[in-house]
């Protein structure tokens, strides 16, 4: 059963450029390093679950980069980040069904509006959710129980 969820939307991302897909979209070089900044503090409250870590990501490349910088800073190989087409499609049925078989803590990497619908969801309360933002809930009963938000983090700042 899953113990906690993380929800992380991704870092500041380029616009869509001619012949490109969203999909494709990366990270602007300043988003990069503003995240790199910012997620070694913004992620130590999770250093004593490191064991049961499970890192998800869409598989959009901002998201992918995303998930590569959380798992540098947690000290995770970014080789485990798996990843789910439920947070690319934004999918809230699909996604809750893969949750209901995790177990242990899952950080999860996708974007807007689907990390900021299941951010208000979960909190039971509109929260807004910038590039960047990381949120965790303690799920005592798993994804059919109450959420509790332990803490949020305000995505950094990009100049």
């Amino acid at each position: 059963m899953i113990r906690k969820l993380v929800l992380i939307r991704h870092g500041d991302a380029e616009g869509r450029r001619l012949g490109e897909t969203d999909f494709q979209r990366r990270l602007t070089p300043s988003g990069l390093r503003a995240l790199k900044e910012a997620y070694p503090s913004m992620l130590i409250p999770l250093a004593d679950d490191l064991d049961e870590l499970q890192v998800w990501s869409s598989e959009a490349v901002r998201a992918r980069q995303t998930a590569e910088v959380a798992c540098d800073a947690l000290g995770v190989a970014s080789e485990a980040i798996e990843f789910h087409q439920s947070l690319y499609a934004q999918d809230y049925d699909g996604f809750f069904g893969e949750l209901a078989v995790a177990e242990g803590v899952v950080v999860a990497v996708g974007h807007i509006p689907f990390m900021e619908e299941l951010c208000s969801d979960l909190a039971g309360r509109a929260m807004a959710f910038p590039k960047g933002s990381v949120a965790c809930f303690d799920m005592p009963g798993g994804v059919t129980g109450r959420a509790t938000l332990l803490w949020f983090e305000r995505g950094p700042k990009v100049w």
